[in-house]
């Protein structure tokens, strides 16, 4: 099958020809990529709160927002590129560095989100680079949170949702010592 952009000009993302056997279709890239999830996309709590990796394209905001997702924290040093597109998707924005667990006050703002948004019937979407790292460890709080289960028991289970998820000795630390908090 050969390719060609349209107008022999340079490639924009929603407008690709592609010549067939005896037909010539165009495809919009940006519909079939709003039936896909970001990257790393999967629920935690199904409606209420997800993880993902770093969101680049329009699509993946209308996908959030399409699946219940109105409210996305970001947990990347810089906020994600077409952030505002999506008018019904809120940033939230909590600034932790790479490879490093997040603050007990990061961790407080992040659960207050979440819980602030979900008293509404609204889902929250967290994100940083990979969906691994800071994302996981999130995620592993919320649980001990909300299902009132060990730091070590939360790991184990992001984990077992999201492959990958937490990957620094210290990240672990934080989840560990977010439970000893609040137990």
């Amino acid at each position: 099958m050969e390719e060609q952009w349209l107008q022999n000009s340079a490639p924009r993302r929603s407008d690709i020809v592609i010549y067939g056997f005896l037909e010539k279709t165009i495809l919009n890239i940006d519909f079939a990529m709003a039936c896909s999830p970001p990257p790393n996309f999967s629920w935690v709590e199904p409606n209420k709160l997800a993880g993902l990796a770093f969101p680049r394209m329009t699509a993946h905001y209308q996908y959030l927002l399409d699946n219940g997702i109105q409210h996305l924290v970001c947990l990347c040093e810089k906020k994600p590129p077409n952030y505002d597109t999506v008018p019904g998707v809120k940033l939230h924005h909590i600034n932790i560095i790479d490879f490093t667990p997040p603050t007990p006050e990061q961790i407080q703002r992040f659960l207050s989100i979440v819980e602030e948004s979900n008293a509404k019937g609204e889902g929250v979407a967290v994100h940083c680079m990979h969906g691994h790292g800071r994302t996981g460890t999130m995620l592993a709080c919320y649980l001990v949170k909300t299902r009132k289960i060990s730091g070590i028991d939360a790991i184990n289970e992001i984990r077992r949702l999201r492959h990958g998820s937490i990957e620094t000795h210290d990240q672990e630390k934080a989840v560990v010592q977010f439970y000893q908090r609040i137990k």
